[in-house]
Parts: C-alpha cells; structure tokens; sequence
C-alpha cells in the first residue's frame, strides 16, 4: 500500500462509504419507499462524509500539513455540513429547472440538513471511541 499515491489509498480506505450512499439513495429513488428512507439517506450521508473527510486529511497531509486534533474535529464537521447543504441546493437547482419535486417544505429542508450534521457527529463520535480505545488513553487527553 505504500507505492499507492495519497488519492488512491484514500478512496480504498474511505471512497466506499459516500459511493455506498449514492447508490443507495440511486437505488431507492423511484420507488415508493423514497420519503420514508429520506431521513436515513441524509443521516448515512452525513456519516459518510465525515468519515471520508476524515481519512482526506491523513491522506492529504503532505501537501497541506497536520492539523491539530480540535481543528481536524472542526474541520471534518464543517465540511460534512457543506456538503449537506450543497446537496439541498442541489434538489433546489433539480426542482426548479427540472420540475421535480424534491423538496417539499422548508421543514423537510431544514430536517435534511439536521441529519446530515447529526450523521457527522456521529461519525466524529464512532472515531472519537476509537481513537479512545485504540490508544489506551483516557477520553480527556485525545481532545
């Protein structure tokens, strides 16, 4: 694994999670379980994305350098967070041009990007407890 350029260890290591959600969501969107599944492809989403922001940055230290570890937290969150919202604006852009009927209410907007963050934190969480635990440290000190 060591002669793999940084971008390939990092979609072997981290790539599957967000293509997994996508075709998932590809999957399921033109049957009728779509709505009900909504909440959970936002959540996944969210989840993955951490997750693969997450491993970019050991991946792309080389080129942008080591963050400390309250900055790698914030900045996996951050841009799990964008991501969701790029994605609402996404259906906006699908509904408005393409006449589909994606989004129905603000409420159901606002939902989305709630599980979207909810699904990042708790992928920060899960790679918190790991940290935690693989290191032998008590929680206090990883921060």
């Amino acid at each position: 694994m060591e002669s793999m350029t940084p971008l390939f260890r990092l979609l072997l290591r981290a790539g599957w999670a967000p293509l997994a959600v996508l075709v998932f969501h590809q999957a399921i969107m033109d049957t009728p379980y779509r709505q009900q599944l909504d909440f959970v492809m936002h959540y996944s989403g969210g989840v993955a994305i951490a997750f693969f922001a997450w491993h970019a940055l050991d991946c792309l230290a080389p080129w942008f350098g080591t963050l400390t570890t309250f900055a790698r937290y914030l900045f996996t969150f951050t841009l799990a967070c964008t991501v969701g919202l790029f994605w609402e604006f996404a259906e906006l852009f699908s509904d408005v041009v393409y006449g589909s009927n994606i989004q129905h209410s603000i409420r159901e907007t606002m939902r989305d990007l709630i599980a979207d963050a909810t699904g990042a934190l708790t992928a920060l969480a899960l790679i918190f407890l790991v940290r935690c635990v693989s290191s032998n440290q008590p929680p206090a000190s990883q921060v």
